[in-house]
Order: structure tokens, then sequence, then C-alpha cells
């Protein structure tokens, strides 16, 4: 079975920090929880940090930094840009392979870290004991002088209870002669090391943990190690005597000072016994700064680098996210988007997979609608095609999309194209009822007048004409005879005026009432002749001429009152021709002339007027 992967999403450490440059930015990272998680971290870091100074810990956890940063480097260039599959699975069982190894190679340090971290007390204080230091010091002076070995841990915040429960049980006062009688050489309680808790001994013979040898120098003996092991696992503060040379040490925190003299010894037991060290003039506050300022200096990039694996490690991808992008307007603007038809864009998205599995689980069924403004530059009229980085900003300010705190990586198609017109409004459109076939009267309308508005590019379809808004009731008044009336209610209104089509009508359904007033007819009537009348004037100027004589006799389409289309005779209509003096031009072209045709009263004609074409030669002998 292979490995887990353990890898990023996209190529390049720079496009993963500019994507979370990006996410922040945009808000789909908060910022404070960012700062939150770093500061945790961080603490995190330095404590570890503290644990591990001074131990050969140290050295080793910079020898895995190296190593693993090395080989990442590595295997993220090679299998990226040259595709090495195997390489890079080879360093997913490193991986593995390293977590064991850091576990068996770190287990003092994790052993000695969790002793500390069950033991801390947050709210006791050491507070220095002239009495048991003068005992201590009495002690040191007395077994120095001597060379009688020693070794006594006096307990801090740590508890020491693991070591004194494999020792002899004193609990006693500390008194100089007591320990002076403990490490007497013939005394059976003399050849281990002693606990000290406040102002009793606890216990004595007690087995301390001994340092490796790798830690400490070759030339020190047991005791010296087992006072650096002790003080390494915990926070104790141990005082050891050499058999061999009488010099006096203390080790603390894995460090051991030696040959201290017994006033060094007495000041050092104070100021390392005591709740708040004493600061020795401005050189130790200045040293104290920059030893501070070199643990921020190493704690701080690597609390940045564990964070930035830790979100690269959490982060899941999808590819297949549908959105269907509603642009949200003024009421005096019109948005009509070309490209895709649908609206609908498929995402490819990166965040948190419990993020992203909700916005899969979303949009599994019907595509998510995201609402976007136009804003600056798309909210003036014309045509718009943001693609690339400039859609992706804008699917990125939704506040749909913000909600699942994704990042939006790619859109397919990487272009939403789309047209901004103004719209225009008609405040008192008339409502014209007709009825094909049909003469019809409204006797009453509920809304005799509608508001209607259209975009602009369709209001330039209507000319100079004066709107109105037909409304054709052909299909319902056709079982109606002459002289009925009908009521209707709820009418829908048609979007159209004319070949100009309506965006809205306001109100949109009517109710009225209409009456017929006669039945409507067509019929065609032919050889219809047509008179030219002229002033005896353009006779004296010109002569006329026909181009056909067969437009003299119309044949024309007329509808109105069946009775009186049946009854009306061709052969007394007469079609006119009239020609003022300032229409007669001379020329070698014929012109076009409308014919007037009188009809009756309630008849109409049924398409354009007609026409003839006319040519005027001017009279030899005129003038012009």
């Amino acid at each position: 079975m292979e490995p887990t992967p353990i890898a990023f999403y996209t190529p390049g450490v720079n496009v993963h920090i500019q994507n979370v440059i990006d996410r922040i930015a945009s808000g789909a990272d908060n910022p404070l929880q960012v700062v939150v998680e770093l500061l945790l971290i961080g603490l995190a870091v330095n404590w570890c940090a503290g644990v591990l100074h001074g131990t050969r810990g140290t050295r080793l956890l910079r020898g895995l930094l190296v190593l693993l940063v090395v080989a990442t480097l590595v295997v993220r260039v090679l299998a990226t840009s040259q595709g090495w599959a195997r390489l890079e699975l080879l360093y997913n069982y490193f991986l593995i392979g390293l977590a064991f190894i850091a576990l068996v190679a770190f287990q003092p340090e994790l052993r000695r870290a969790l002793i500390r971290a069950g033991d801390v007390g947050f709210f006791r204080r050491v507070t220095p004991q002239q009495k048991v230091i003068a005992a201590l010091v009495e002690t040191a002076g007395y077994l120095s002088r001597n060379k009688y070995g020693g070794l006594i841990a006096i307990q801090r915040e740590i508890g020491l209870a693991n070591w004194a429960e494999n020792g002899t049980t004193i609990n006693a006062e500390v008194t100089a002669d007591l320990l002076k009688a403990i490490f007497f050489p013939n005394n059976p309680l003399h050849d281990l090391g002693v606990i000290v808790r406040d102002t009793r001994v606890r216990a004595a013979n007690c087995q301390f943990p001994v340092a490796e040898s790798g830690e400490v120098d070759g030339s020190l003996g047991s005791r010296h190690r087992a006072a650096i092991g002790l003080s390494s696992e915990s926070d104790a503060l141990v005082l050891v005597v050499s058999e061999e040379t009488g010099t006096i040490s203390l080790a603390d925190s894995g460090r051991l000072v030696r040959f201290l003299s017994l006033d060094d010894l007495g000041e050092e037991l104070v100021q390392r016994l005591s709740a708040t060290r004493r600061r020795n003039g401005p050189r130790a506050s200045l040293s104290d700064f920059w030893r501070h300022a070199r643990r921020f200096l190493v704690v701080a990039p690597l609390a940045v680098v564990i964070w930035f694996l830790a979100d690269q490690a959490s982060l899941t991808r999808s590819e297949d996210i549908r959105v269907q992008v509603r642009i949200l307007h003024d009421a005096d603007r019109h948005v009509e988007v070309q490209t895709p038809r649908t609206r609908t864009l498929r995402l490819t998205v990166r965040g948190s997979k419990r993020q992203v599995d909700q916005l899969v689980a979303r949009t599994a069924i019907e595509a998510l609608p995201v609402n976007w403004r136009l804003v600056e530059p798309y909210n003036q009229t014309g045509s718009y095609a943001p693609e690339g980085p400039a859609l992706l900003e804008i699917l990125r300010s939704t506040s749909e999309l913000q909600a699942f705190d994704v990042v939006i990586e790619e859109a397919a198609p990487p272009t939403l194209s789309f047209v901004v017109e103004q719209v225009l409004t008609f405040p008192a459109v008339p409502v014209v009822v007709t009825g094909q076939g049909r003469s019809v009267e409204v006797t009453e309308i509920s809304t005799p007048r509608v508001k209607a508005r259209l975009r602009a590019s369709e209001a330039a379809k209507l000319g100079d004409t004066e709107p109105t808004l037909q409304l054709d009731l052909t299909d319902r008044l056709q079982s109606l005879a002459a002289g009925a009336v009908q009521r209707f209610s709820g009418i829908p209104l048609p979007l159209r005026i004319g070949a100009a089509e309506l965006l809205e009508v306001d109100p949109r359904m009517v109710d009225l009432a209409v009456r017929i007033v006669a039945e409507q007819a067509q019929r065609r009537l032919e050889q219809i002749p047509v008179e030219l009348r002229v002033s005896p004037q353009v006779l004296d100027r010109v002569t006329i001429e026909r181009q056909d004589k067969l437009e003299w006799l119309l044949a024309v389409e007329v509808e109105g009152d069946r009775r009186t289309i049946a009854e009306l005779d061709p052969a007394r209509i007469r079609g006119v021709v009239r020609l003022e003096i300032s229409e007669v031009i001379p020329g070698s072209e014929f012109r076009t002339y409308e014919v007037d045709l009188p009809l009756p009263e309630g008849v109409r004609l049924v398409g354009p007027p007609p026409t003839v074409q006319l040519r005027f030669k001017a009279r030899e002998g005129t003038g012009p």
C-alpha cells in the first residue's frame, strides 16, 4: 500500500505564498485567526526550544531540519518540473520513516517535556530561605575540605517525587549536621543523591538520571553527570561536590557551573532560588535582551514555516463547483449576459476540506447563485468582458462565496461578457384594444394608461411615433355577436410596443369591458380609375408623361364594416393625383406621386396608399 502523499497543489513555493496572501487579503482567511494561530504556534515552538536548549536534542533537531528542507526542495523541484513520480514516492516513505526516527531520537527530550508539562505549578512562588542556603553552604564547605563526595538536589517548581520514591525517606528539617552525616563515607546513604524540598530533606540515597556521554565533558564523573541529567529533566538546582578534587559545582537546566567558592555558592543559591533574579546592571539587561532577540529570530520564522506547512496540508481542491452569476444593478440600467448564456460558471477552488466539502455538497444538485452588484467601471452603458484575474476578483467579492472561505483559482469559461444599457421609462402609455375582423369599443378599463420600461436600443425602434400598447383580443371576441358586451378580468398586457420589446409593464394585468360595434370584413377592389388634376398653368409649361398606364387602374384591399364593404361599388370610387405648380419639376427622371383614394366612412385601406410615376418635360418657348 502506498503511503498517503504529502503534497501541495501548485508547483512553486512562491505560488503557495501568493495564494496565502490572496486569501488573507480577500477575507477568505480571517487575519485575526491567522495571528492567533501564529502566536500559539510560536509559544509552542519557544517552549520546545527551551526544553531542548543545552541538550544534544538541539543538534539533532538542527540536523533533521536541514535534512528535511533539502530533501523537500529537491523532490519538489524534480518531481514537479520533471515528473519523477518514483522519487516522490520514495520521499513520502522517507517522511514516514523520519517521523519514527524522531520519536526514538527525541525520547529523552519528550520524556523531560512531559514531566515539565505535568508538574509545572503556575501559582507557586519560590522564595529564598536563608536557613536552607546557609546549611547547604556549610555542608559544601565541609565536604570540599574533606574531599567527601556529595550530591544534593533542591526542588523548585517541578516535583522530584519520581526519584524520591526510589530512595530512603528522611522527611527531616534541613540542617548542616544532617547533611554532613548523610554524606559521611561510612554512612550507607552517602553514595547517591539527596532531595531537598522547601526546608526539609525529603529523601536520601536517590538514584538520579545520568546524562549521556555525548552531552557532557567526558572527564566528568558519575555524580556530575547525574547532576546534569536531573537538571535537564527537571528544573531542580543540583549541588555537587567532587570526591576526587573537592570542587564545588552547581547544575541548572542541563548546564554545569564549576569551581565555585563558598561565597560564590551562596550568591548563586540566592539568585537561582529567588522568584525574581537580580539584574547586575545594564550589562546583564543587554545580555538578556540579545538572548531573547536571538530566540525570537529563531522561533518566529520557524512558527511561520510550521503554520505554512500546516495550512498547505489542510487544504483540498475541487474543480467542479457550479455557480450562477446574478448581476445586480440600478433601476435605470439593464444588463444582458451574452457569455455564458446560462450565466453558469465552473470554478476550481481550494480551501480547508470542511469548507470545500460543504461547497461541493451545496452545488451537487444545482448551481450556487451568487449576486454581484455593478461597480465602477462596469456600471456605465457599454459592452464588458472581464476575464482571468478580473473575473476571479468579481467572484471573490460575492458574499455567497466569501461565506465558504475558499480561494477561487480558475473559472470556466474564463470570460463573463455582458452589455449594460440605459433603461427608458414611459409613464403613461395608452392601452388600445383591437380584435381582428371586429370593431370594438372599450366601455370600461381598470388602467387606461400604463407605465412601460424598455431598453434604449429598443426605444430607438419606435421612431417618432407615439407609443401605444396594442391589446389583441381576437381569440376572445370571435364568438360574440355585434352589440354584445363582454367583461374580462386579469388580462395580461403584452410586453411589446410595435417592434420594440418591453422589460416591464406596470400594472401587468388589466380588467376591462368591451362592446362589439360591428363585424369587420375585407374586400379587394379592382379597376379603380385614377384622375390627374393639374392647373392650366402646368399644362402650358410642361408635357406630362406616364410611365405605366396600368398604374392608373388601381387594385386595392380595403376593410371595414361587413355591410358597408358589401355595398361598396368600385365604379363610383375615383383615385385622384393633385399637382400644384410647385410640385412640377421638369427633368428626365420619373417621380413618384401618392394617389388620394376617398373611401366611405368606416372603410379603410389595407396597406400603404397606392402611387403612380410621372415625368415632366418643358414645352418649347417657356421659361423656367
